[in-house]
């Protein structure tokens, strides 16, 4: 009796710590001074393999999606970013509409930011801007370069190299299917997509 009742008083102890302690915020990371595009191409490597999630944002790094069966539009227990998202964390951008500053995001925070596919083709209300417009075509290599992207309502990529004749290398989270991918696309040729570059990249970092 004596051990039970001893038992039954650490237990109530720890459920009352659990319950005063804050809880794991959904963002984390912190704010720097410096992105680079060569940051931006290590970095959104890491979300290689990994799974997507349509409105999602957080990835574990292993190289391959730990939810595979886990599709549920937005929720945060299915991993991986979704197209937007992906761009965001990758271009270390601010979680508030249209500030050009930098933030970095580990791989495992939960955020999305505030910018769909539509928005980043538009211009992400100043923290993002057209390289080239619909259809950017073969001539556009010489505006664009790796990290920037190509968008359209309902789809954006990353450029992880220039190839030729229209085509290019692009980093994207594609669908729940494929989850994160390294293809060969042809964007510059659509009538659909913009080149799209983010606002304030630094030229190098330490």
């Amino acid at each position: 009796m004596k051990r039970q009742s001893i038992a039954l008083v650490i237990g109530l102890m720890c459920g009352i710590l659990v319950s005063v302690l804050p809880s794991q915020p959904a963002q984390a990371g912190y704010s720097i001074s410096c992105w680079s595009r060569s940051s931006a191409y290590s970095y959104s490597y890491t979300a290689r393999y990994e799974g997507y999630e349509w409105g999602g944002g957080w990835w574990t790094n292993n190289n391959y999606d730990d939810t595979p069966s886990c599709v549920t539009d937005g929720g945060s227990s299915c991993e991986g970013p979704d197209c937007s998202g992906l761009v965001f964390k990758s271009w270390a951008m601010v979680n508030s509409s249209g500030n050009t500053g930098k933030y970095y995001w580990y791989a495992g925070d939960d955020i999305h930011g505030p910018y769909n596919s539509t928005m980043f083709r538009d211009g992400c209300s100043g923290a993002c801007s057209d390289v080239c417009t619909r259809p950017c075509g073969t001539g556009s290599y010489s505006s664009t370069t790796p990290m920037d992207a190509f968008a359209k309502s309902g789809h954006v990529g990353l450029i992880w190299s220039e190839g030729s004749n229209g085509y290019d290398d692009i980093l994207e989270a594609y669908s729940n299917s494929d989850g994160v991918v390294l293809a060969q696309r042809s964007y510059r040729l659509s009538s659909l997509y913009d080149g799209v570059r983010r606002t304030n990249w630094s030229t190098s970092c330490p």
